[in-house]
């Protein structure tokens, strides 16, 4: 009997002491499964920018610029309006470059430009003027009939910037923390420098004339999670501005369990930050 009861007592002992560390346990493996699949994203999103700066047109130090406008930009009656009006500069020299910021833009090629974002404010009427037409007359756009061949670019990625093509009203995908891509037309002249008593003619990448918005990943791509995107550390071949051109760029990238707005009241679950290589020079 003495036996019995002081095995029952070492098995209820043992049971109890199981059943303290199984919330424990459960929770570390939950923590990691988290932590798993928001690698993921993150491993996703950074292959897609390594991606795009390697088919970057770089010819001088003006080719890629980081612009910080701040988690708090998005307004849904002007859209990017905010990132056009940094660049209202006519010269690249005097133009805004900052050390770290949460918009990269980089020359795609000599015409165009592209804006790389977390939440790209893009506004209802934007969305309809991509979607609608493409074709800019002095500073407006005009709608032509698409039985012209001309115009309603349905193929493209921007449908998905709101739910419903119908419902202006209705929060935009844009305000859900995910990666996208604006296309600009370059809208300022190259301007001509002059360095050590030689010319140099500085392209301007200047946003300037909405092309199109696209997403490289679809929702549920992103397993439920956000993301942010920060962008420093932008190295160079010299420090003379005239003569260097953008080598690469830090990216760091925060992957949140909650939506893009409690960001900044929330930790990440998972970040991780990568270099993104630029192309070679592509002009002579």
């Amino acid at each position: 009997m003495v036996e019995l009861l002081v095995s029952m007592t070492l098995t209820a002992l043992f049971a109890t002491a199981i059943v303290a560390l199984l919330p424990a346990s459960t929770r570390i493996y939950m923590q990691l499964q988290s932590m798993s699949r928001a690698q993921i994203v993150a491993d996703m999103v950074i292959d897609s920018l390594r991606e795009e700066c390697a088919e970057a047109y770089i010819d001088d130090f003006a080719s890629v610029r980081i612009v910080n406008l701040g988690m708090d930009t998005y307004e849904p009656s002007t859209g990017d309006q905010l990132l056009l009006s940094t660049f209202e500069q006519s010269d690249p020299r005097t133009a805004r470059f900052d050390s770290v910021g949460n918009v990269l833009i980089i020359r795609k090629n000599p015409g165009f430009c592209q804006a790389v974002y977390s939440c790209m404010p893009i506004s209802y009427s934007n969305f309809k003027s991509v979607q609608n037409a493409n074709i800019l007359e002095g500073s407006s756009y005009i709608f032509p009939n698409p039985a012209d061949g001309i115009g309603g670019i349905s193929s493209r990625a921007v449908y998905r910037f709101y739910p419903t093509a119908a419902e202006p009203s209705a929060t935009p995908e844009t305000r859900q923390g995910y990666v996208h891509f604006g296309y600009y037309q370059c809208g300022k002249e190259n301007k001509n420098c002059t360095y050590s008593g030689e010319s140099k003619t500085i392209g301007c990448i200047y946003p300037a004339v909405r092309y199109d918005y696209t997403t490289p990943f679809s929702s549920t791509a992103y397993n439920g999670y956000t993301v942010s995107l920060e962008f420093s550390d932008l190295q160079t071949s010299s420090d003379e501005i005239y003569i260097q051109r953008p080598l690469s760029v830090k990216v760091t990238v925060k992957v949140y369990a909650c939506d893009y707005a409690q960001q900044a009241s929330e930790s990440p679950v998972y970040t991780r930050s990568s270099i993104l290589v630029f192309a070679e020079d592509t002009t002579e």
